[in-house]
């Protein structure tokens, strides 16, 4: 896969710290801490939705759902996805 490069601004306290942040952990550039710290955040953003699932299926009677049901639930993660890339959750 081709990569895309993204520049992006810090001011210096945040720049300073992912200098030392970076050379601590020993990553070889800043795109490597950059990319470390993208991989662990998705992954947040993966085991948050698993958790909402397995809370809901929980809570789920037995069966399939009917097609008004997939629709809500659709919904439903749709709105939370929403409020999540807007920052409220």
């Amino acid at each position: 896969m081709r990569a895309v490069t993204i520049n992006i601004s810090l001011n210096p306290e945040l720049a300073e710290f992912a200098r030392a942040d970076s050379e601590a952990r020993a990553f070889d550039s800043m795109s490597e801490y950059m990319r470390d710290l993208i991989r662990r955040r998705r992954q947040e953003q993966i085991q948050a939705e698993v958790a909402f699932l397995e809370e809901a299926i929980s809570g789920a009677p037995p069966g399939d759902p009917s097609d008004q049901e997939m629709a809500e639930i659709y919904a439903s993660i749709k709105a939370r996805r929403k409020r999540r890339h807007e920052g409220r959750l």
